[in-house]
């Protein structure tokens, strides 16, 4: 799913592009493709991420839209907590 939002990013509003990967990720994108990032949960704060992501989220947005075939893209996810198995 795919929205248009304005956030404030670093004392700025912006407009941006939200991508929703089910339960797994929120990111953003600015319009202009300049700023990315990401919802921390934790810390309940967007953070941003650094260029390496922006194709990536770029192409999430394209496949959201129906512009691009599915396919297999590079989200930044949280590390998997131990959920009490063997170490």
């Amino acid at each position: 799913m795919t929205d248009v939002f304005t956030l404030t990013i670093d004392g700025k509003e912006t407009i941006v592009d939200l991508l929703r990967f089910g339960r797994i990720a929120l990111v953003y994108q600015s319009l202009d493709e300049t700023q990315t990032g990401y919802w921390d949960k934790e810390t309940r704060a967007w953070v941003p991420l650094d260029s390496s992501y922006r194709s990536s989220i770029r192409q999430g947005l394209r496949i959201a839209r129906k512009q691009a075939a599915p396919d297999l893209i590079r989200l930044p996810l949280p590390a998997a907590a131990n959920a009490g198995g063997a170490s």
